[in-house]
């Protein structure tokens, strides 16, 4: 039986069928950096990036060993115990976030940091209606699903009551959605699955303005765009905007391992005590996964990857427009910030198209989620100079490739 035959017969993961379509069925054996390696020695560039998890590269040597001297410490690793990598991770999330974030939540992943902030909400206001976007993503457990794009969850309903969904980037709708019943609103400073979607500018800014005003908490989800990935820490920074939620997850565990956190300002929690067990995860803030994630934030800030992200960034912006100029019949529009790109194609299967050549010219991308049509460019932020260029290289002979069949 092949790997991907077996894989199909015995992981309960329904990706078998749509790796194969895509020329994505190889067993990937070794990965370092931007480059993952098939069992037959073939290298490829990894603008996945695992849809956002690997922002510091595959397999850092400083978050590999801060994870094995975790280990050869002997120490316990979860539940009620608190060990030093907890603390100073919490330390320095707090250091990192926008200003007054400093009551720290850590977790076992993004979504679990999405079901505690709702949580938080509902416990600190003693209202449980939520206000959400269209277009949102924030993870696939019920809470989480609830405030995601609808089209995406019908198949698990019933789902959380008192959801109001309103258009992403207009803080008038989002204003006349508020009432007696809405505790919290949550949003993502750029819609990573539904293609890189950029609000206007001042939008988090009004955001964060209208739901002092109403006594509602302010909920940004970074778990995609954080931790360097659109040049900055963290996304809302562009905008000068502080929530008084925050989100991550992904790439916070180095690529290596799952964690999530909230990181809340102090006002929230004190109605009912700053210790209330919002997550009584096992494994919750474990040693190992908080070794790592301080790690991780350790190597953005010494390898100064935020700042790649911007100048590598602008270098893929420019090239993409060139090919929407060029392909227009292809390619449609790009959007986005940093290293997180949304590639609007004319259609689903000219997007499936794009991803079958790109693997033969040896780059990694797929179609986003919640747009089929749409490809999300999102390397690790250590990606090099010769290495955006191959990436510029292939999408440009895919396009004409494209073009020249006219599918």
């Amino acid at each position: 039986m092949s790997f991907i035959d077996s894989y199909k017969e015995h992981v309960n993961r329904p990706y078998g069928d749509y790796l194969q379509r895509l020329g994505m069925d190889f067993e990937a054996v070794r990965a370092s950096g931007a480059i993952v390696e098939d069992r037959n020695g073939r290298k490829y560039i990894d603008c996945i990036g695992g849809q956002g998890n690997v922002n510091v590269g595959h397999n850092h040597p400083h978050v590999a060993e801060a994870m094995i001297r975790a280990l050869q410490a002997v120490r316990p690793f979860g539940w009620p115990f608190i060990s030093e990598d907890h603390v100073r991770l919490a330390e320095k999330l707090a250091e990192v976030a926008p200003a007054g974030l400093e009551r720290c939540l850590i977790v076992n992943s993004g979504t679990e940091a999405t079901e505690s902030a709702l949580k938080l909400a509902r416990l600190a206001t003693g209202r449980s209606g939520v206000i959400a976007c269209h277009g949102g993503w924030h993870g696939f457990t019920l809470g989480a699903l609830s405030v995601s794009e609808p089209r995406a969850c019908k198949s698990f309903g019933p789902l959380l009551p008192g959801v109001r969904r309103v258009p992403y980037g207009d803080a008038r709708a989002a204003s006349e959605a508020i009432s007696k019943e809405v505790g919290a609103m949550i949003v993502e400073p750029i819609q990573g699955e539904n293609g890189g979607v950029m609000p206007p500018a001042g939008y988090l800014r009004e955001l964060a303005d209208i739901c002092t005003a109403s006594g509602v908490m302010l909920i940004f989800d970074e778990i995609k765009t954080g931790m360097g990935k659109t040049g900055t820490m963290f996304a809302c920074e562009f905008d000068q905007a502080a929530p008084d939620v925050l989100l991550v997850g992904k790439s916070l565990g180095g690529g290596m391992m799952p964690i999530g956190a909230m990181v809340a300002k102090r006002q929230w929690w004190t109605k009912f005590g700053l210790s209330f067990p919002m997550s009584s995860s096992t494994y919750g803030g474990n040693a190992l996964s908080c070794a790592a994630g301080l790690a991780a934030i350790e190597v953005i800030e010494s390898e100064n990857l935020c700042a790649n992200a911007a100048r590598q960034g602008r270098r893929l912006q420019e090239a993409l427009a060139g090919l929407v100029a060029l392909h227009s019949d292809t390619v449609q529009a790009v959007t986005g910030r940093g290293l997180l790109l949304g590639l609007r194609m004319a259609s689903p299967k000219i997007a499936s198209e794009l991803t079958i050549r790109c693997v033969k010219h040896g780059v990694l991308l797929v179609p986003t989620s919640l747009n089929h049509a749409c490809m999300l460019i999102e390397p690790p932020l250590c990606i090099s100079d010769s290495q955006v260029d191959e990436v510029i290289w292939a999408l440009q002979q895919a396009c004409e490739e494209i073009g020249a069949v006219k599918i």
